[in-house]
């Protein structure tokens, strides 16, 4: 049975793996998430649990997604779209498929994630709840 993650989206392949260091620190910096060294951004890609990449027809990374945490919690982190992919459909596409591993691989884990401001509605459309709610109380981070 073809699942709405199955489908195709403007002659992109999915890749069940980490996009390589280099796109990777390239396409976090474009988003501006930062620079990060290869030292760093190599050990992150590693740990991650699941991931997602998107790659075109020519071979060039159009956005990924990962996931990192432990089998009772995960976390989505770096869900990033070349700027000339978004609005295709292709975040949604990556988001379902991930979440769909996440699901057969990690049945008993809870999915959490930190969106951009404004970004929200994308991912209550996928299942996700807002915090604050009447049960849980906002998300909180410790940045350096």
């Amino acid at each position: 049975m073809k699942t709405d993650c199955d489908q195709a989206v403007d002659g992109i392949r999915f890749e069940d793996r980490p996009p390589p260091v280099a796109d990777f620190i390239r396409m976090r910096a474009d988003c501006g998430w930062g620079e990060l060294s290869p030292a760093l951004a190599g050990p992150a890609l590693d740990a991650s649990l699941l991931a997602i990449t998107a790659v075109d027809g020519d071979g060039r990374i159009a956005g990924f997604v990962r996931a990192v945490g432990d089998p009772l919690y995960l976390y989505i982190q770096d869900a990033i779209i070349a700027p000339e992919r978004r609005g295709s459909g292709l975040g949604k596409a990556m988001m379902q498929r991930l979440l769909v591993r996440i699901d057969a691989d990690f049945p008993n884990a809870h999915v959490m994630l930190m969106c951009a401001k404004g970004r929200e509605g994308f991912y209550a459309g996928l299942g996700f709840e807002a915090r604050p709610s009447e049960n849980f109380g906002p998300g909180m981070q410790r940045l350096r």
